[in-house]
């Protein structure tokens, strides 16, 4: 069920990243409105995770599961439908609000889960949300090559919507652990945890690299590059394929480096890929850049999510609320940056903040607490 869960939402991502191209052009937006666009979605997240997320500690899993999958539905109907700029901005209100909420839950039960289990696997459940995303561009290439329009492509993403909520109202979720004394303190405490901040600002780095990625990588290779929708859509699948497979070995990397080692080398190999995406113009090259940049932002995310957990025990909802709300600042960043930059120097110029962030990623990781060697 957790695997399903993770697997669609990077499916859905996956078709919206290689699509946008295409609801772009038919609502005639430039960089710029899109970007801002993107922002607006971004920024009702932020505020919906900041006021709702904590709610994941207190409805219970499922039902909070429930509720957001049917509203993230809604939100993909409404892609479907947008005929206007004033109706795409609501639409990403809607979709991104619930998408947040959605990651909340979905991560707060992989947390309960690895508590029960006693072992971290956290980032087996990213690699599924990656695999789904590789999938996910890979299909709407080829729908989109085979001649099916953009809006029929994002309702056929409803039918594994609805099995994954099928899942949720008949599967059996682990039982949250619940707050000991001395640790039922205010969510405005877990903002003046300095090692949790330091993790948030990582996942914010980890979340903004790869949220540019999902949000314009299809339309750099489609329109700056001109490849064709197929082609297009390999590339973006090349990247989450990437990740897929960086998250499957990441366990083990984890292991024998530790958080600490690991994330600095994440830093490190995303400053390089990137660089080397846009230094050519060459498919191939700009493919490999993003390999290695999906390779090594594989493992950014799911650790700080796991850090977080550990950090706040029997509050992993709630600390990993704090974290995503604080994370998905990146998303809220990244789009009026890219777009902002794009509409001024070029979507080239605008997507080496990737390789920015990286770098930042570098430098904090020196300061982190890993739980293993290293």
């Amino acid at each position: 069920m957790e695997l399903g869960a993770f697997a669609f939402f990077g499916f859905f991502w996956g078709n919206f990243a290689v699509l946008l191209a295409d609801l772009s052009r038919a609502l005639d937006l430039s960089p710029g409105p899109l970007g801002f666009a993107l922002f607006v979605g971004a920024a009702a997240s932020i505020l919906a995770m900041a006021v709702l997320g904590r709610t994941s500690d207190r409805i219970g899993r499922r039902t909070y599961l429930v509720i957001w999958a049917c509203v993230f539905g809604f939100g993909i109907c409404g892609l479907a439908f947008a005929g206007g700029y004033a109706f795409f901005l609501v639409v990403l209100v809607i979709l991104y609000a619930a998408g947040g909420l959605y990651d909340v839950g979905m991560n707060a039960v992989a947390v309960d889960l690895e508590r029960a289990a006693g072992r971290r696997f956290m980032s087996y459940l990213h690699a599924g949300f990656s695999g789904g995303g590789a999938v996910g561009a890979l299909s709407a290439g080829a729908l989109l090559q085979a001649g099916v329009n953009y809006r029929y492509v994002y309702l056929g993403v409803l039918i594994p919507l609805v099995a994954v909520v099928a899942a949720f109202l008949t599967a059996r979720f682990p039982q949250s652990e619940q707050p000991v004394d001395g640790e039922k303190t205010g969510t405005l405490a877990l903002y003046r945890n300095v090692s949790l901040m330091l993790v948030a600002v990582i996942a914010t780095l980890g979340l903004l690299a790869e949220g540019e990625m999902e949000h314009w990588s299809g339309v750099y290779l489609r329109q700056t590059l001109e490849l064709p929708a197929l082609l297009g859509g390999s590339g973006v699948a090349v990247f989450y394929g990437a990740m897929a497979v960086g998250r499957l070995a990441a366990a083990g990397t984890i292991v024998r480096f530790g958080d600490r080692r690991t994330l600095i080398g994440a830093g490190l190999l995303t400053a390089t890929g990137m660089a080397l995406a846009l230094v050519t113009r060459e498919p191939l090259l700009v493919v490999a850049g993003f390999l290695v940049v999906g390779l090594a932002l594989s493992a950014v995310v799911p650790i700080a999510f796991s850090l977080a957990g550990g950090l706040a025990p029997g509050r992993a909802g709630t600390a990993i609320s704090a974290v995503t709300t604080l994370a998905y600042g990146g998303f809220l960043l990244g789009p009026v940056i890219v777009g902002g930059l794009a509409e001024v120097l070029g979507l080239r110029v605008a997507l080496a903040t990737i390789a920015v962030a990286g770098i930042l990623v570098f430098v904090l990781s020196l300061r982190v607490k890993s739980s293993r060697s290293g």
